[in-house]
Parts: structure tokens; sequence; C-alpha cells
């Protein structure tokens, strides 16, 4: 009987999770008068790809996308590199500081960015660096809680196997390379996934420093759309399933990943 009610909830929260998303769909194949009804119809008349077409045919929505894979593919790959070598020196190497540092960390993880968003913007207005996917990439960077995930991750790995790599001559960096990230892989592709939503469905931050359509994200361009086509749900709801592809995608390939890095991280108290 628990069994039985524990997948009867499952199935109804995946049945309220994935109503938006139908529905998401089914209206980007409509057109617009069938869209702006009275009464709900799933299709009215035949399925389109109209909105589609004119998605990528009258806008920027290809430059966009472009932007947003830079934006997150660097972020990306960045915070993996960032997160995995200060996490690495805060669990493994005793130095002075290192447990105040960790506190900033945790800190870092408790300040919402929008209150930051102000003093980030005039830091990169003074560099020279507004509208340019530089200043979307760096903020992003060495995020707090990839920092804690892996931190948290590393404090569980057996220090006999550091020993080990010390006597028979290793580095740090060796030590670092050849044992801390290959048994760290499951939560350092977690962090790299993560980091790769949030850069992906990033939207305030692109939007304040972004002044050019040239340099939109994925995200402001869809919210640009309702400035620029007035009430053109259907199209405006094609872009959103654009937008959302490649991270169901990501999702789907590395879901694995993600619960057993997340699973693994040997959170304690």
């Amino acid at each position: 009987m628990k069994r039985l009610v524990g997948w009867a909830m499952l199935f109804l929260l995946l049945v309220v999770w994935l109503i938006p998303i139908a529905w998401l769909v089914i209206t980007s194949l409509k057109i617009e008068r069938d869209v702006v009804t009275e009464h709900f119809t799933v299709f009215s008349s035949l399925p389109t790809a109209a909105n589609y077409i004119k998605a990528f045919g009258k806008t920027e929505i290809s430059r966009w996308l472009l932007n947003s894979v830079i934006v997150s593919a660097v972020t990306t790959i960045f915070s993996a590199l960032l997160c995995s070598t200060i996490a690495y020196a805060l669990a493994r190497i005793r130095f002075p500081g290192r447990n105040a540092i960790f506190i900033f960390v945790l800190a870092g993880m408790m300040v919402p960015f929008e209150a930051i968003i102000i003093q980030l913007y005039l830091e990169f207005n003074a560099l020279g660096l507004i509208n340019t996917l530089t200043a979307m990439i760096v903020p992003r960077l060495a995020a707090p809680v990839g920092v804690f995930i892996l931190t948290q991750f590393f404090q569980g790995i057996p220090s006999e196997l550091e020993e080990a790599a010390f006597m028979d001559g290793a580095s740090r960096f060796i030590i670092f390379q050849s044992v801390i990230v290959p048994m760290g892989k499951a939560a350092i592709v977690a962090v790299m996934i993560l980091s790769f939503i949030n850069a992906w469905n990033d939207f305030l931050w692109p939007l304040v420093v972004a002044s050019q359509s040239a340099r939109y994200t994925i995200t402001v361009g869809i919210a640009n759309f309702q400035g620029t086509h007035g009430t053109e749900y259907s199209l405006i709801m094609a872009g959103g399933v654009i937008a959302s592809v490649p991270q169901i995608l990501a999702f789907l390939f590395f879901r694995d990943h993600i619960v057993k890095g997340i699973a693994t991280t040997g959170i304690r108290g």
C-alpha cells in the first residue's frame, strides 16, 4: 500500500510538471487565431511549424542561441576548473584562514544575486565590459554552491590515497589530477550541469548588461518578443520551446550524474 501511494503521488507530480510543457508545445504549433480564443482546444486546425519558421527567419533567435551557448559553455568549463581547485584547497590543504574562507563561501550562498547587481554593473562599466559576453560570464564563475558541493565531496575521499601518492613523490597538482578529479568525477559533472542550467536560464543579469539585440541571450531575446511582436503568443511559445530544448537534453543525458553527484557529496553538519 505504501508503494502504491508513493507511485500515485509521483504520477500526480509528473502530470503537474508536464502540463506546462505540453501547453507550451501545443500552443507553439497553433496559428495565432487559435490561441486567443474563449475556449481551450488542443488543435482546432492542423498543427503548423510556421511559428518556428518565423522565429528563425524574421528574428535574431539564431544569434541569441549562439550567445547563450557561448556563455553557458564557457561558464560550465571554467566553473568546473575553478570550483574544483578551490574546493580541493579548502578540503585537503591546511593553511591559515581556511575556515574563514569557507565561511565566506557559505555566506556567498546566502546573499541573493540581486543584492549586488548594482555594484557589479558599476564595476563592469568602469572596466568597459558592458554589452559584452564577458560581463555575462565572469559573475557566474566559481559559484559558491559549486565550491560547497565539491568541498564536501573531497573531504570524504580517504586521506590514505593522498599519503600514498606523496610517498611515491607526487606533487599536489599530480594528486589533484590523478587522484582527486577521477574520484570526484560525479560531483564535478553535477556542478557542471548545474552551472550550465543556471547560466542558460539567467535573465536578469544579461538583461542589465546587454544594450544591443546582437548581445542578447535566448532568455532576454524571447522576452523582447513581447514588445516587438505584441500579442503573438504562439511565436513566444515557439521561442520558449527552442530555449527549453538544450537544457532538457542536458538533463536527460546527465540526470544520473546529477543525482549521483548530489547524493554522494557527503554533506555533513
